[in-house]
């Protein structure tokens, strides 16, 4: 498989897609705090909350059995895609499974560029022999469930109230794609 990938969003400007670097830490954590402003219930469990303990997660992530990927245009990440495997593989019931999460800058939405990152990920995935990827995606993202569906992604459960923000209760939606 091609490591590093370019191709021209829908408004015409490059885009690289690649692995992580811990070079990319503030980037990354500056792309999953733009989603925490606007969505303030967007979950930061596998990122780090500092530059140097996200440097430190990329530098010991797994990359055998777990993907970290970025786009970039003009070397700044816009976006990132994280794929680990279940259980971090602890349970043979699970090791066939990755868990995906996607991030991407607003400005850079609708543009192909999330769908490129799964595109990626996935083939990554049937290349390293996982049988299926998972999302979970609340609600009130429309435009993500419609991009996980239209990437093959189909609703597997409903998580009912599983986020509060202020007086609402948001729910999750279980999203899978057998590969």
């Amino acid at each position: 498989m091609q490591t590093v990938r370019k191709f021209l969003a829908k408004d015409g400007r490059e885009i690289t897609i690649r692995p992580a670097q811990p070079e990319d830490s503030c980037a990354i954590i500056d792309t999953v705090r733009s989603n925490a402003n606007e969505r303030s219930y967007v979950l930061m469990e596998h990122y780090g909350k500092d530059p140097a303990s996200e440097r430190e997660y990329i530098s010991e992530l797994d990359t055998a059995k777990n993907l970290l990927i970025v786009a970039a245009m003009d070397g700044e990440a816009i976006g990132c895609l994280a794929a680990l495997q279940a259980d971090d593989g602890r349970r043979a019931e699970t090791a066939h499974i990755l868990h995906v999460g996607l991030h991407l800058r607003e400005a850079f939405r609708g543009q192909g560029i999330g769908s490129s990152l799964l595109a990626y990920a996935t083939e990554w995935a049937v290349e390293k022999g996982y049988k299926k990827l998972e999302a979970n995606i609340f609600t009130t993202n429309k435009q993500s469930l419609g991009m996980f569906r239209k990437s093959g992604f189909a609703e597997e459960g409903v998580r009912k109230g599983r986020i509060q923000v202020g007086r609402e209760l948001i729910d999750e939606v279980l999203m899978g794609k057998m590969l």
